[in-house]
């Protein structure tokens, strides 16, 4: 038996506890991210021998900030793949060296990485070597700089990175488990060196430009030295109380979620429908100010996938306590509708619309008049029942004329309906709004603007010019996703219906499955 045989047998039951520690079973198959620091070294052995023998993988991310020092690390973990014969794979990502937050960018680009690769290998959990001293560095770092207490906690033992994320760019949930975390510092090393395991040092850890390495070398030592060693375990204590605290404040709002807005469809493409959503304003408000500014942070981390800054928050507090109706941008382009009964989250405009393309170049229809300026804001598109046409988004409407007894049910939702087919046309247009488009709406005692109408029937402003119009000749039978006419309503004698409905994507629905 070789000395890394003699030294992973030792360890071959070490995995099984600290993987069900993060909920995990010891053979769930896992990806390792391996920078080649003494903690992430400890977790590829401890993964490695186990007797369990998950599927495992390893990713070392190079970020290029520390010149042949960086490109050694690589090659470190490299090597010690291949003793352990662990599937290795190493990423270079460009960072800035002397742009703001190079930190929160490192750890951004680290993530972004380490998901992609997840992806690539078919695995849905990342490990990371975190352990009690960065949970505790990270209290720290956080209290100097005045975080609320919902941010003071530190790392938890599970991180669940939400599909489409910031930091998870693709389209399956992962999970981000951290089993070292009850172990010091001194603990992963002397680990190491007892089995004469070597690692790398990151000589950036030394960098008096980082918080966390003034803290590390500057104020921790300092509290020792001033209050005793049990200072610090005392801070240890106190942050794990700070998360217990959290999770139990968490429970009275994790009730408190964004729903799917059933108005999206009318102006949103399919990329875009899952992303956003609505929360009743009284689900909020009638939370204590604590606990509402809690719920506020996660409800714009969850939808977003970054946390608020203080500031904005305040403003959103200060909005829902002065009951306003507005509007806030969050970052990275997302926007919150404030409305008298409802909060809207609407995904950045890139979102809403296929990526790269320009206003024009979404236009689904031929133009009819090349010389016509109204063209600007949407061509037509002839549509024959029985037919369906597709948006450039990925929308369809489709159409059809049927014979219906007079008692069969008329369809409810707002993407498919049913309407009088009596001397109708022989060929539907379809078109986006246009500059003095009027609407005379289902129920309404007569037409009105139909920019108005949108408003009011809560489409957002960036997303009333994405609304499909369906006309029978001049006249505007429905607006696609929202409300048919009162012009076409269904009536006793009615004997034949125009069917229609505005979908997502794919084939047209079960139209009888709808009327039912």
């Amino acid at each position: 038996m070789n000395p890394i045989e003699e030294r992973t047998a030792a360890w071959s039951a070490r995995w099984r506890p600290l993987a069900r520690a993060v909920g995990l079973t010891a053979d769930h198959p896992v990806l390792v991210a391996l920078s080649g620091g003494a903690d992430s070294v400890l977790l590829q052995h401890l993964v490695s021998a186990s007797d369990a023998r998950p599927r495992a993988f390893a990713l070392h991310v190079d970020h290029g900030l520390r010149g042949s020092a960086s490109r050694e690390d690589g090659d470190f973990c490299a090597e010690l793949c291949r003793d352990l014969g662990v599937p290795f794979r190493r990423v270079a990502v460009e960072l800035d060296p002397d742009g703001p937050d190079l930190e929160a960018r490192a750890r951004r680009a680290r993530y972004r990485a380490l998901a992609a690769e997840a992806r690539r290998r078919g695995v849905t959990t990342i490990v990371t070597g975190h352990h009690a001293d960065d949970s505790l560095e990270t209290l720290l770092m956080r209290w100097t700089r005045g975080s609320s207490p919902q941010g003071l906690a530190g790392p938890r033992p599970r991180l669940v990175l939400e599909p489409g994320s910031d930091l998870n760019p693709t389209a399956k949930t992962l999970v981000v488990a951290r089993p070292l975390l009850e172990l010091r510092r001194s603990e992963i090393r002397r680990a190491l060196v007892d089995r004469e395991i070597g690692w790398r040092e990151d000589a950036s850890n030394e960098d008096p430009r980082f918080t966390r390495s003034k803290i590390r070398h500057g104020l921790l030592p300092a509290i020792a030295e001033n209050c005793g060693h049990e200072a610090v375990d005392h801070l240890l204590a106190f942050g794990r109380a700070v998360v217990e605290l959290e999770d139990a404040l968490a429970a009275r709002t994790a009730h408190i979620a964004w729903e799917r807005d059933p108005r999206a469809v009318a102006g949103r493409s399919p990329g875009a429908l899952e992303l956003g959503g609505r929360i009743e304003r009284s689900e909020l408000a009638s939370l204590s100010g604590a606990l509402r500014r809690r719920a506020l942070a996660r409800l714009c981390s969850e939808g977003t996938g970054r946390m608020p800054g203080a500031r904005l928050l305040d403003l959103l507090l200060d909005d829902l306590a002065r009951a306003r109706c507005t509007r806030r941008t969050l970052p990275g382009g997302w926007v919150v509708v404030l409305r008298s009964s409802e909060l809207l989250l609407l995904p950045p405009h890139g979102a809403r619309t296929s990526p790269g393309a320009s206003r024009q170049e979404l236009l689904p229809f031929a133009r009819e008049d090349a010389g016509a300026t109204e063209d600007a804001a949407g061509g037509t598109s002839r549509l024959h029942p029985p037919e369906e046409i597709a948006l450039e988004d990925g929308r369809r409407i489709a159409a059809s004329v049927v014979e219906c007894p007079a008692e069969t049910p008329v369809p409810r939702g707002p993407a498919a309906v049913e309407l009088d087919a009596r001397d109708l046309p022989g060929v539907l247009t379809v078109r986006y709004p246009r500059s003095g488009d009027r609407f005379h709406a289902l129920g309404a005692p007569g037409s009105r603007k139909l920019g108005r109408f949108l408003a009011d029937a809560g489409i957002p402003r960036e997303e009333r010019g994405r609304v499909p119009l369906v006309f029978a000749g001049d006249e505007l039978v429905w607006v696609a996703g929202v409300r048919p006419s009162e012009g076409r309503r269904i009536r006793p004698d009615t004997a034949r219906r125009l069917r229609l409905e505005l979908s997502p994507d794919g084939p047209r629905c079960d139209f009888r499955a709808a009327s039912g």
